[in-house]
């Protein structure tokens, strides 16, 4: 107490001619309506600013939980249009009875943490995994068309072997038609694949669609992929061989979706019966 008390004796002079100046400030703007109308003007400029920086600064630490968000409503509504989806034969969409097209399919948001595009066998590390309900098998999708397939589960992330990878085969076939082939990685462009074993007796041109077959249990019917942009036949000549560029960007993407199937078992147990 007796430190403060010498602090202010030392300094009396500036405080009290502070002091008259706060006073003398007050009493102009308080008795004289052209200063009184500019303080107010003023302080309403300063404080609109340091609000609008506040709310920037705001923004910013709350953006990656908004960002969730919007990718859990992406999500939702991704869900809800390839659960009541489906083509019909002239390239147009029509809508079955519910219990006709709903095929139980969900999508889950993942954001990307690392991955590879110019590889020959290119990843994915995704940041959700096994508490998240992941499984080994699940498919990946972005809002643009398939990414790839999860090969490896931990507690808190997933390794996605990509399309472009040498080992994936996805199956595929024309919007336009059932005639379907399998999709593999066979070039060094990432935004470039190939369609093999789609029989010749198909009716293909430039610029068709090409979509998810539906036939495995990782991805869900009429995904998109890209379009045709050259095709001619194998070697052999019982097929053709159609290059198809992408709608999905890879090296552009941030986050994903994974797809879920909770009836996978049950289909998969029926396939490999049918095999034996």
């Amino acid at each position: 107490m007796q430190n403060l008390l010498q602090l202010i004796f030392k300094y009396s002079n500036a405080i009290l001619f502070v002091l008259l100046e706060v006073i003398c400030f007050l009493l102009i703007v308080n008795f004289n309506k052209s200063q009184n109308e500019i303080f107010i003007h003023s302080a309403n400029l300063f404080s609109g600013k340091v609000n609008n920086e506040l709310q920037k600064t705001q923004d910013y630490f709350t953006l990656n939980a908004r960002n969730d968000s919007l990718l859990r409503e992406n999500a939702k509504l991704l869900e809800t249009i390839i659960n009541f989806r489906i083509f019909d034969r002239d390239n147009s969409f029509q809508k079955y009875e519910a219990s006709d097209t709903l095929s139980d399919f969900t999508f889950i948001p993942a954001r990307i943490s690392n991955k590879t595009i110019h590889l020959r066998n290119n990843h994915i590390t995704l940041s959700k995994g096994s508490k998240d309900g992941i499984k080994v098998g699940d498919g990946v999708i972005s809002q643009n068309g398939i990414v790839g397939i999860v090969k490896e589960v931990s507690e808190h992330y997933s390794h996605v072997i990509t399309i472009l990878h040498s080992q994936s085969k996805i199956s595929a076939s024309l919007l336009k038609s059932d005639f379907h082939g399998t999709l593999i990685w066979a070039s060094s462009d990432p935004s470039l694949l190939k369609l093999i074993t789609l029989p010749k007796h198909a009716s293909v041109a430039t610029g068709d669609t090409i979509v998810t077959s539906g036939y495995s249990t990782v991805f869900p019917f009429g995904l998109p992929i890209g379009k045709i942009e050259n095709y001619e036949y194998d070697k052999g000549g019982n097929y053709y061989e159609l290059d198809v560029r992408l709608f999905t960007d890879i090296a552009n993407l941030s986050h994903v979706y994974i797809v879920k199937f909770p009836k996978k078992e049950e289909k998969e147990a029926i396939q490999e019966e049918d095999e034996i």
